[in-house]
Protein backbone atom coordinates (compact mmCIF):
# COMPACT_ATOMS: atom_id res chain seq x y z
CA UNK A 1 0.00 0.00 0.00
CA UNK A 2 1.29 3.43 -0.98
CA UNK A 3 1.59 6.08 1.70
CA UNK A 4 -0.45 9.20 1.05
CA UNK A 5 0.81 12.54 2.30
CA UNK A 6 -1.78 14.45 4.28
CA UNK A 7 -1.43 18.21 4.40
CA UNK A 8 -2.62 20.16 7.39
CA UNK A 9 -2.70 23.80 8.31
CA UNK A 10 -4.01 25.81 11.25
CA UNK A 11 -6.95 28.17 10.91
CA UNK A 12 -5.54 31.71 11.11
CA UNK A 13 -8.47 32.86 13.23
CA UNK A 14 -9.24 30.08 15.73
CA UNK A 15 -6.02 28.00 15.44
CA UNK A 16 -8.01 24.82 14.76
CA UNK A 17 -6.09 22.13 12.90
CA UNK A 18 -7.40 21.75 9.32
CA UNK A 19 -6.77 18.68 7.20
CA UNK A 20 -6.48 19.95 3.65
CA UNK A 21 -6.64 16.68 1.68
CA UNK A 22 -7.70 13.09 2.15
CA UNK A 23 -10.94 11.39 3.03
CA UNK A 24 -11.29 13.23 6.34
CA UNK A 25 -10.54 16.72 4.91
CA UNK A 26 -12.14 19.74 6.52
CA UNK A 27 -13.85 22.50 4.61
CA UNK A 28 -11.75 25.62 4.51
CA UNK A 29 -11.29 28.91 2.67
CA UNK A 30 -8.06 30.55 1.53
CA UNK A 31 -7.86 34.30 0.99
CA UNK A 32 -5.71 36.22 -1.49
CA UNK A 33 -3.27 36.84 1.38
CA UNK A 34 -2.90 33.04 1.80
CA UNK A 35 -4.72 32.98 5.12
CA UNK A 36 -6.59 29.78 5.91
CA UNK A 37 -10.01 29.85 7.60
CA UNK A 38 -12.27 26.99 8.59
CA UNK A 39 -15.93 26.96 7.60
CA UNK A 40 -18.51 24.47 8.81
CA UNK A 41 -21.76 24.70 6.91
CA UNK A 42 -24.48 22.35 5.73
CA UNK A 43 -26.06 23.22 2.38
CA UNK A 44 -29.18 25.35 2.67
CA UNK A 45 -28.43 26.48 6.22
CA UNK A 46 -26.34 29.33 7.64
CA UNK A 47 -22.78 28.51 8.60
CA UNK A 48 -22.29 27.02 12.05
CA UNK A 49 -18.68 28.15 12.10
CA UNK A 50 -17.30 30.74 9.67
CA UNK A 51 -13.95 32.05 10.83
CA UNK A 52 -13.41 34.17 7.72
CA UNK A 53 -16.53 36.25 8.30
CA UNK A 54 -15.54 36.65 11.96
CA UNK A 55 -12.08 37.79 10.86
CA UNK A 56 -13.52 40.31 8.36
CA UNK A 57 -16.03 41.63 10.91
CA UNK A 58 -13.22 42.10 13.41
CA UNK A 59 -11.17 44.07 10.86
CA UNK A 60 -14.18 46.26 10.04
CA UNK A 61 -14.82 46.91 13.74
CA UNK A 62 -11.18 47.96 14.19
CA UNK A 63 -11.39 50.31 11.21
CA UNK A 64 -14.63 51.86 12.48
CA UNK A 65 -13.22 52.20 16.00
CA UNK A 66 -10.06 53.86 14.66
CA UNK A 67 -12.14 56.29 12.58
CA UNK A 68 -14.27 57.17 15.61
CA UNK A 69 -11.17 57.70 17.75
CA UNK A 70 -9.67 59.99 15.11
CA UNK A 71 -12.92 61.94 14.89
CA UNK A 72 -13.05 62.35 18.68
CA UNK A 73 -9.42 63.53 18.77
CA UNK A 74 -10.14 65.98 15.96
CA UNK A 75 -13.15 67.41 17.82
CA UNK A 76 -11.12 67.74 21.02
CA UNK A 77 -8.35 69.52 19.14
CA UNK A 78 -10.86 71.91 17.55
CA UNK A 79 -12.38 72.63 20.97
CA UNK A 80 -8.93 73.35 22.43
CA UNK A 81 -8.12 75.68 19.54
CA UNK A 82 -11.47 77.43 19.97
CA UNK A 83 -10.84 77.87 23.72
CA UNK A 84 -7.36 79.24 23.04
CA UNK A 85 -8.78 81.66 20.47
CA UNK A 86 -11.42 82.87 22.92
CA UNK A 87 -8.73 83.34 25.55
CA UNK A 88 -6.65 85.42 23.12
CA UNK A 89 -9.69 87.53 22.27
CA UNK A 90 -10.30 88.19 25.97
CA UNK A 91 -6.67 89.25 26.44
CA UNK A 92 -6.65 91.38 23.29
CA UNK A 93 -8.03 94.68 24.74
CA UNK A 94 -5.49 94.60 27.56
CA UNK A 95 -2.65 93.90 25.15
CA UNK A 96 -3.85 96.60 22.74
CA UNK A 97 -3.95 99.12 25.57
CA UNK A 98 -0.36 98.24 26.52
CA UNK A 99 0.67 98.52 22.87
CA UNK A 100 -0.92 101.96 22.54
CA UNK A 101 0.82 103.15 25.71
CA UNK A 102 4.17 101.80 24.46
CA UNK A 103 3.73 103.47 21.07
CA UNK A 104 2.88 106.78 22.76
CA UNK A 105 5.97 106.46 24.93
CA UNK A 106 8.16 105.82 21.86
CA UNK A 107 6.65 108.87 20.12
CA UNK A 108 7.31 111.05 23.16
CA UNK A 109 10.93 109.84 23.30
CA UNK A 110 11.41 110.61 19.61
CA UNK A 111 9.88 114.06 20.07
CA UNK A 112 12.13 114.80 23.06
CA UNK A 113 15.18 113.59 21.12
CA UNK A 114 14.36 115.92 18.24
CA UNK A 115 13.88 118.85 20.60
CA UNK A 116 17.28 118.23 22.15
CA UNK A 117 18.99 118.21 18.73
CA UNK A 118 17.29 121.36 17.42
CA UNK A 119 16.18 123.62 20.23
CA UNK A 120 14.12 126.54 19.04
Amino acid sequence: MKKKTIYSHKCDWCNRELILNGSDSDSYVITAEYKYFCIIQTPGKPAERDCMSDYLNNINEKIIKKAKDLEIKKRQKEEQEKAAKEKRLLEKPRVLAKLAAYQKELKDREFKRRLQKHPS
